[in-house]
């Protein structure tokens, strides 16, 4: 996507999805735009001719791209829009640190939007079986040509100029061992985008300062602070020391200018 003087706006015009254990149930959108157009890769299919989305045979990376088109309420004519209001950073936690969402301050969103921290998920890259977790400048490092603090100041300058709102959103794991559900990550985006985030308590998670909220419609309070979902919070707080120091490692190569020095604070303290 893009953000320029007119608003937001897309590069592409279409999708690229996985599809290993696709179920119509809990993705919905992506199953139903699997139709004429679509192109299906490293799937296999039945006797019958049907689909076999839980079949690894091939590979793990089992993927579909399709027009935009095919998906219902999209922007049109053009895919376009205003200045943005809310500003999502997805981040699929392997570790089962942060939290389902985390309302971010300006200087937290610079710092978290040049760690561009994410897991790499099985089947996505050659070798990668399981979630391992990375780091990429602007969650896009391989397509930067300036020095990323700068994408990091342009972003927050267009947020303060629309009034946007930055937010962390977790969709890996959390301390039950299984991924945070579809239905619970949706109702989070639902209370981002309705506003509802900004309306209800919330608690400050300690080593990394994020506020969160304690409760949100349509969402499992059991998940919103992450300490809850082990039997042992005393195993949160190890594992979150220790990816507060691969933050805190990760981010000294940003300390060579002064902008990159000044959003150290806005980092996790240990």
């Amino acid at each position: 996507h893009g953000w320029d003087d007119n608003g937001v706006f897309n590069f592409e015009g279409g999708c690229y999805a996985k599809v290993i254990d696709l179920d119509k149930d809990s993705e919905p959108d992506i199953y139903n735009a699997i139709k004429r157009d679509a192109l299906l890769e490293n799937v296999t299919l039945d006797k019958d001719g049907k689909i076999d989305f839980a079949d690894r045979s091939v590979t793990e990376n089992t993927r579909v791209s399709y027009p935009i088109n095919h998906i219902n309420n999209i922007v049109k004519p053009v895919s376009s829009a205003p200045a943005a209001k809310n500003v999502i950073f997805l981040s699929a936690d392997a570790f089962g640190v942060l939290p389902p969402v985390s309302i971010l301050t300006p200087e937290q969103t610079k710092y978290y939007f040049l760690s561009g921290f994410t897991a790499k998920l099985a089947g996505t890259e050659r070798g990668i079986t399981e979630p391992t977790p990375t780091f990429s400048a602007c969650f896009g490092q391989a397509f930067l040509e300036l020095h990323p603090t700068k994408y990091a100041e342009e972003l927050v300058k267009k947020m303060e100029k629309s009034g946007a709102k930055a937010y962390l959103v977790n969709t890996g794991w959390n301390g039950t061992g299984k991924r945070i559900s579809i239905k619970d990550t949706r109702g989070i985006i639902d209370a981002i985008l309705n506003g509802d985030v900004n309306k209800v308590p919330t608690k400050t998670i300690p080593y990394f300062n994020f506020e969160v909220p304690t409760e949100l419609p349509g969402v499992d309070t059991g998940i919103l602070d992450p300490r809850d979902t082990y039997a042992d919070a005393a195993e949160w707080d190890k594992k979150a020391k220790d990816l507060a120091e691969r933050f805190i490692k990760n981010f000294a190569k940003y300390e060579g200018n002064d902008a990159g020095k000044a959003l150290v604070s806005a980092g996790p303290q240990l």
